[in-house]
């Protein structure tokens, strides 16, 4: 048989399961003896959660996993099992941070006693929500916390033309210009990219539910957000605050190509968003360090960056 390696958390579960087994084998009910499962659909912004399981005894070191239907926006969560006293769902010794936890997530505690200590979160979409940022929005929309190509919110990824899943890295020498935005699958384009199909650049490259956010999505960010230009760890960008929840998503200002050339690096941000203007035009977020627009409009030949949704 190959050797299985576990990360910390599964050496956790795994002696979760082997205190477990020896019940199970005998058909004894768990829920009695500290071990079970609920399902909570609490509402994301009301801070206690309540599960209802049936024979469980909540006693320090009782075990518990609970599938929470709506998404975490409350702060300093607590939860209440029957009839007992809520207690907070501390991660790492601190509250459970607003966005920690998305719809339908299974999240498995310890009780100590005077806390829920979490042992784990795992989405039942954990692969495609990684990365995914929460910001209450009406829609329920989330947005990645770093651009296409990148792996932490500072670095810009990669640049697309408008409609094209090949990407290209700062430097790489590509030429945006026209004559070879007309070789491209893009440039017949004469709709809006239809999620994941083989126009979508961000599915294209990040999979999952992930996909180019419309026009309209980038209003919504905008209309129920704060935004303000900042510099994050020597990144000049703009920063994307939930009023809702606190939460945040920085977008760096990468700028754009035109041609074989790189212009506005560090002074302005240029993404891409799914939907159609024109032969020539086609939507995105515009921004600078005064401005904002949400369905700004740009030459589809051009080499923007790209921020995915699910």
């Amino acid at each position: 048989m190959d050797e299985i390696i576990l990360n910390e958390n599964d050496v956790r579960i795994k002696a979760i399961l082997d205190r477990m087994n020896p019940f199970i084998q005998n058909g004894e009910d768990l829920a009695a003896l500290g071990f079970a499962y609920g399902v909570s659909s609490t509402a994301g912004g009301t801070a206690t959660k309540e599960v209802t399981i049936s024979n469980f005894i909540l006693t320090p070191g009782a075990i518990l996993s609970v599938l929470f239907s709506n998404a975490f926006t409350a702060t300093s969560p607590k939860l209440k099992v029957n009839t007992n006293t809520a207690y907070d769902m501390k991660l790492y010794g601190s509250a459970l941070a607003p966005g920690k936890v998305h719809a339908n997530t299974v999240v498995t505690m310890q009780f100590t006693g005077s806390e829920f200590n979490v042992i784990a979160i795992l989405s039942q979409q954990a692969q495609s929500t990684q990365g995914a940022v929460d910001l209450a929005l009406p829609s329920g929309l989330l947005w990645c916390e770093h651009n296409v190509g990148a792996s932490r919110p500072e670095e810009v990824g990669l640049y697309f033309s408008w409609g094209n899943v090949t990407g290209h890295a700062e430097g790489s020498g590509y030429d945006f210009s026209q004559a070879n935005y007309e070789t491209t699958d893009g440039y017949s384009l004469a709709a809006d990219i239809s999620v994941g199909d083989q126009y979508d650049m961000a599915h294209h490259n990040m999979g999952g539910q992930w996909r180019l956010p419309r026009k309209t999505e980038f209003q919504e960010l905008y209309d129920n957000c704060d935004s303000e230009w900042i510099n994050q760890d020597g990144i000049n960008g703009r920063r994307f605050t939930s009023r809702a929840n606190g939460n945040s998503i920085f977008f760096p200002a990468a700028g754009n190509y035109d041609g074989p050339t790189l212009y506005g690096r560090g002074s302005y941000g240029r993404y891409w968003s799914s939907s159609f203007y024109s032969a020539t035009y086609a939507y995105g977020l515009l921004f600078d360090s005064t401005d904002v627009s949400p369905q700004g409009y740009s030459h589809r030949r051009r080499g923007f960056t790209v921020r995915a949704v699910q």
